[in-house]
Order: structure tokens, then C-alpha cells, then sequence
């Protein structure tokens, strides 16, 4: 094989697996918890100050009641490994979420388009924690302009890669950290299914009306490779380098994780207008990259990183081991 062959076939592969999820660089998520739910199994937040995190409510509440979950989070940062002896374990002292009402079916519905904020006792010591916690900007007052196709990232523990299969309550949870690459995309294209299953989720859960498709956006991946599944509820969709939705809504997802989209939803709502409005005074972000920095920032770009000095060598070339001139 040739050089400009083995070119042409790298230059291949780069492209087939370009939207597949990644493990980010080791402290590039410094806003990522994570913490077992009690009603969603594992749930995904967003630090927005170094002692509040925003998640989804469906995380922290029941449809049939108000019940609060108020037990301890493990608090995970960058790509720390998802384990039981690594993270900080952080209580929860309070947990705010939009007022709903009192009616049952609308209780349900305006839960699965809300996020919930949670107030940790403490403050974690940068000293003593793996990857220094950092609150992240969330845009909740419409400024942030979205268009057709643009590339947002979204970061979890679940990816249904293509060709995974999973049995009945059963998830195929990774242990590293990954992020995934999302183009908005158009609902009636590939969010039309999603969007009825998601009413007729709602349907059993008593809610008689229709769902307002102003509250949220359609995300796909377009090379069909992977996408955000279970396990994953309060992961937060980044674009242009802040949070402006969350993907909440367990009804508005596939069953098994084989449509290679997902409805998120979000924080710019109407509805939720007041809400952020008062939490709002909660946010303290310390996280500030956009655009190209930030992809900069999370990729693990390690061909930089060395052994050795390398101008102690004329030129380097090929291997680490070779110190051949080039002429």
C-alpha cells in the first residue's frame, strides 16, 4: 500500500468516527455531577456555583407525588472515573423546583419540562478534590440565538452506540465520562416519533392536553454512531459554550435507544420564566469557554505532551525514540 492509500484510509477513518462519543480531557468538565436517584437510577447535573447544581426534577420528584430526594450526591468533576470510592460525596440540604399544580396529569407533564435545583451543605476545597469544582454559565433569558444544524455537545455516562443491545432493566452504563457532539435538527424530521411517544406518555400519566413544542429543541446525530440513552436525565446540551437545555423528559426518548435523536428541553421557556428568574441569584459561573476554545479545551490532544525536551533535539520525527535529522 502506498503512502497517499494509507492517507486516503486514515483520512476515512477519522471521518466515520468523528461523531462518536469521547472521553474528554482529564479536568475539561469541571461542572459535571453525578448522583443516584431514586426515581431515574443514575442522574446526570450542572454545578452552577460551587454549592448548587441543576439537574431534572424528574430526578428528584415523582409524578403521583411531591416527594423530595434529599440523600447524598457523589459530586464528579472532568472525566474522574464513575466509581464508588472516587468523587466527593456532598449532602443535599434543599431542593427547589417550579410550582406545579395541584392537578395530578398537569403535575406530570410540567414535571418532564423541568429542572430542579439542588443546594449542597458544603463547599468541596479545590485541595481536595480530583478536578477543582466550577459553576458553568446557564442561558435562561433567551440570548443565546440557535440555528438550523448548529453543533452543540452534550456530556454523560450512557451512549447507545450503534448495534448495542439492552435487555429489560438493564443499562449499559460506562465508567469514564463522554461527550458527544449534536446538531440541532428539525422535529418533524427526526423527532416526530419521540414527540409522540412523549404525548403519549403524558396520556397515561392523566394529562388530557398537548404539549407546547416551543418548550424544546430536537438534537440528532448525524452519522448515526451513538447517542445520549438512560442513565443520562439532567445531562446538560451545551451551546456556544453555555447550558440552554437539559434532556428531562423520560417519555420524550426511545424505549430502546435505537433513533439516534433526543428531545431537550429548554431553560428559555415561558414557563419556566419565573423559576430561573429567582434561582437565578444562585448562579455564581466560574466557567467561561466558547466556540473553538472550548473544543480545544476538552479534546485530549496528547500528541504535545513528551517525555522529553524536545529542543534538545535538531528535529524530531516518526517516533518519540528517533532523533534522526532531517535534512
Amino acid at each position: 500500500m502506498n503512502k497517499w492509500s494509507a492517507l486516503f484510509l486514515l483520512g476515512v477513518v477519522v471521518l466515520c468516527n468523528g461523531r462518536e462519543p469521547f472521553r474528554p480531557r482529564e479536568g475539561s468538565m469541571p461542572f459535571v455531577v453525578y448522583f443516584l436517584s431514586r426515581y431515574r437510577g443514575l442522574c446526570v447535573g450542572a454545578l452552577v456555583s460551587r454549592t448548587a447544581v441543576i439537574t431534572a426534577a424528574v430526578c428528584v420528584t415523582n409524578p403521583l407525588t411531591v416527594t423530595k430526594d434529599t440523600r447524598h450526591i457523589n459530586v464528579i468533576a472532568g472525566t474522574t472515573y464513575r466509581h464508588l470510592r472516587r468523587g466527593i460525596r456532598v449532602p443535599v440540604t434543599k431542593i427547589i423546583i417550579p410550582k406545579w399544580t395541584n392537578a395530578t396529569s398537569n403535575q406530570g407533564y410540567l414535571m418532564q419540562k423541568s429542572p430542579a435545583v439542588m443546594l449542597l451543605k458544603h463547599q468541596v476545597p479545590d485541595v481536595i478534590a480530583e478536578v477543582p469544582l466550577r459553576g458553568i454559565n446557564i442561558a435562561y433569558q433567551g440570548e443565546i440565538k440557535l440555528t438550523l444544524h448548529e453543533e452543540c455537545l452534550i456530556p454523560g455516562y450512557h451512549f447507545f452506540y450503534k448495534g448495542d443491545k439492552i435487555t429489560q432493566d438493564k443499562f449499559l452504563l460506562q465508567r469514564n465520562m463522554r461527550v458527544q457532539f449534536m446538531n440541532v435538527a428539525k422535529k418533524y424530521l427526526y423527532c416526530d416519533t419521540l414527540e409522540i411517544k412523549f404525548q403519549q406518555g403524558l396520556i397515561h400519566l392523566g394529562f388530557e392536553g398537548h404539549t407546547d413544542k416551543t418548550t424544546y429543541i430536537c438534537i440528532h446525530d448525524p452519522d448515526r454512531t451513538a447517542q445520549p440513552c438512560h442513565g443520562m436525565y439532567g445531562a446538560p446540551l451545551i451551546c456556544q459554550g453555555k447550558v440552554i437545555a437539559m434532556l428531562m423528559a423520560p417519555d420524550a426518548q426511545w424505549t430502546n435507544c435505537t433513533g439516534f435523536s433526543n428531545i431537550v428541553h429548554l431553560f428559555s421557556t415561558h414557563f419556566l420564566r419565573d423559576y430561573m428568574d429567582c434561582v437565578s441569584s444562585l448562579f455564581s459561573p466560574e466557567f467561561y469557554l466558547e466556540g473553538d476554545a472550548l473544543k480545544r479545551y476538552i479534546y485530549d490532544d496528547k500528541e504535545e505532551e513528551y517525555d522529553y525536551l524536545p529542543e534538545m533535539y535538531d528535529t524530531i520525527v516518526s517516533e518519540s525514540t528517533s532523533t534522526e535529522e532531517v535534512h
